[in-house]
């Protein structure tokens, strides 16, 4: 019974794994441009959003 227990799941912990360290990754980018931008705010915000969607995506298996 153990073995159809999704915690246990090989592909379900990879998409989490992926998804942790994307948004590890993200909350980096976040974080640097507060301390220094690179970048205008209206050019940040929708490269997060798509990161964020990417992530959301990853973490449902979609790709």
């Amino acid at each position: 019974m153990a073995d159809n227990d999704c915690t246990t799941c090989p592909e379900l912990l990879t998409r989490l794994g992926a998804a942790a360290s994307g948004l590890h990754a993200l909350a980096a980018l976040i974080e640097s441009e507060m301390v220094e931008p690179t970048m205008p705010w209206r050019d940040l915000l929708p490269q997060l959003a798509t990161q964020a969607r990417n992530l959301a995506d990853q973490a449902q298996g979609r790709y």
